[in-house]
């Protein structure tokens, strides 16, 4: 008996030392959507974005595919979402994106060899990629607007947060982040330039949910905006600094 007690002691002590999945960044933390999901309760939210997306939720399939699940996301939701289909329409598929774009080398980008030395997109391919993706699948007119994030200062971060507000409010447009993950999540040994879906915005708490594609290691997670701003200026030796697309379908 106390061979085991002292076990289970010693087994605790190793749990608490453990780095946490949401380590403190700068005094903030972000906060899994399966621990708080009030926003999204609300009967006075629509949330449109968390649903549509939610949908389509899909992981990365390898360590640098990041970009394609976020775009096959954004497409099914602006394109399939709320909308009567055949049986023989299929879902927007993250493999089968790439085969449609020529701008961009993704598909290579994507792969275990990667192009040139490279694995990922940076902020401007990733814009370049969601518009020839929008033109091959989108039956309607639609927009793509890339913000890249170079300097904190009010203006920037109140055009952020004005973005964000017209976003919730729209059923039409889906943003994607490119980001530093570590600067939100903590992850040691960083950086980690990644991509992801907001999936809302919650304007009272200044709290952005993203649906991060690595769900090997994450689930959807409540961040503060700043610090996503935070993340999306951080300068990456491949990337350079990072921002948000937005794209707009006109349904």
């Amino acid at each position: 008996m106390k061979i085991f007690f002292l076990f289970l002691l010693i087994n605790c002590e190793t749990v608490e030392a453990a780095t946490p999945k949401y380590a403190l960044v700068n005094g903030l933390q972000a906060v899994p959507l399966s621990m708080d999901n009030t926003y999204l309760r609300s009967l006075k939210v629509p949330a449109f974005d968390y649903w549509n997306l939610s949908s389509f939720y899909v992981p990365q399939y390898n360590d640098y595919g990041c970009s394609a699940a976020s775009v096959s996301m954004a497409l099914n939701a602006l394109i399939n979402a709320r909308r009567i289909r055949g049986d023989q329409d299929e879902n927007i598929s993250q493999l089968s994106i790439p085969e449609k774009i020529a701008g961009v080398k993704w598909k290579e980008l994507l792969s275990t060899a990667g192009f040139e030395g490279r694995h990922g997109v940076s902020l401007a391919q990733l814009g370049l990629i969601s518009n020839e993706a929008m033109m091959a699948y989108s039956p309607a007119a639609f927009s793509v607007t890339v913000t890249t994030v170079t300097v904190i200062n009010t203006q920037n971060l109140g055009a952020f947060r004005q973005a964000l507000i017209l976003n919730e409010k729209s059923p039409n447009d889906i943003m994607l982040l490119h980001f530093a993950q570590d600067v939100i999540t903590g992850a040691p040994d960083g950086p980690y330039p990644h991509i992801s879906p907001v999936g809302a915005y919650d304007a009272k708490t200044r709290r952005v949910l993203i649906f991060d594609v690595d769900r090997r290691w994450y689930e959807p997670y409540w961040v503060a905006d700043t610090q996503v701003f935070d993340a999306m200026k951080f300068q990456t030796k491949s990337f350079g600094h990072g921002g948000y697309v937005l794209i707009k379908a006109g349904r």
